[in-house]
């Protein structure tokens, strides 16, 4: 072959190259969540929606719509599912009838103390755990980014330090799981939104808030709660960008692969940055005058609280699943090591 040939060939296929990276139609998706844009967990839907835009050239737009704008933090699932919005933010613990296995790795505390493993093997179910798939399916969504939350901790507006001071506290929780875990601890487990955490902490209608570092930074509760103490209730696998599923399939197919080889690279951005987040907020907090208390008693802590997965087997056999969810859960502690 000619050396003109050859040139000429490489210039064929670097127009053809080219042109299929142009080859996008002009789409703009709707997202929402119910964060408020400052809260960290967003960061990887933002680099997400930049990197389409970008990757696109400019045809691809995702639209994002914080705080609640479109629909509360409980209702995101139902507005992807019936297509009201393309995608959004699903936090899966607030879907557990909906979402029974997906909410599994979100929704158990004192159970995964690594955050990152958990999301990992999430995924993992994702891709090969026929109840999880079907549970997608029936819910005609699908998951696009994971982001995980590194262990747990409280704010508080008295310190607490061993397993009887959390006695009586009425403490900041949502879904199934959190409020058994609180009671076995004789706390008063209280159903809040993060954006309602602020004014119950600042009208006693709650004493502690339960979430991590970051959150406790970005919605202030330093003002209100100056306790922030060290403790390990574990981590979770703390949502997914999902997206009509529908939607997605409908798509031209360099579309769909644009959108989850993306998807796949925000969830490992946002991996690193939950890290850097994460130990950052903890500095935040003392520099705003909070004060770091160490608990205690964590393994009493720990002893304390039932078997979560053993819970979360008993709740599925309710519902007829005991067989499906002994497999789920079998897997899972065997991917982690439990």
């Amino acid at each position: 072959m000619s050396k003109a040939l050859k040139a000429g060939l490489a210039l064929l296929v670097a127009g053809s190259m080219q042109a299929q990276a142009e080859d996008y139609p002009e789409i703009t998706f709707r997202y929402a969540t119910g964060f408020p844009k400052a809260v960290y967990m967003n960061g990887p839907a933002i680099w997400f929606a930049e990197e389409v835009e970008k990757r696109s050239g400019g045809k691809i737009e995702v639209k994002m719509h914080f705080g609640g704008a479109l629909g509360k933090s409980n209702e995101i699932l139902d507005l992807v599912s019936k297509g009201a919005i393309d995608m959004g933010s699903v936090v899966q613990g607030y879907f557990t009838s909906a979402l029974p296995f997906g909410a599994m790795t979100n929704s158990l505390p004192m159970t995964f103390f690594d955050g990152e493993a958990v999301m990992r093997t999430a995924m993992k179910m994702d891709m090969g755990n026929p109840d999880q798939i079907a549970e997608y399916e029936r819910n005609n969504i699908k998951p696009l980014i994971n982001r995980y939350l590194p262990n747990y901790k409280l704010i508080c507006t008295k310190p607490v330090k061993t397993v009887k001071d959390l006695e009586g506290l009425k403490i900041r929780t949502f879904g199934n799981y959190m409020p058994k875990m609180f009671a076995a601890l004789k706390a008063t487990p209280v159903n809040v939104l993060p954006v309602e955490m602020y004014e119950a902490l600042k009208r006693g209608s709650m004493d502690c808030s339960y979430l991590t570092y970051p959150f406790f930074v970005v919605f202030k509760l330093y003002e209100v709660a100056p306790y922030v103490i060290d403790v390990k209730f574990g981590g979770i696998n703390a949502y997914y960008l999902a997206m009509n599923k529908r939607k997605f399939e409908s798509l031209p197919q360099n579309v769909q692969d644009l959108l989850v080889s993306v998807g796949a690279e925000a969830t490992e951005w946002g991996v690193a940055d939950t890290k850097k987040v994460d130990a950052a907020a903890k500095q935040q907090l003392v520099d705003k005058g909070a004060t770091i208390v160490m608990f205690e008693e964590q393994q009493k802590l720990e002893d304390t609280v039932p078997d979560m997965i053993d819970e979360w087997i008993a709740e599925m056999a309710k519902l007829g699943k005991q067989t499906e969810a002994e497999a789920y859960a079998a897997a899972v502690r065997k991917d982690l090591g439990l």
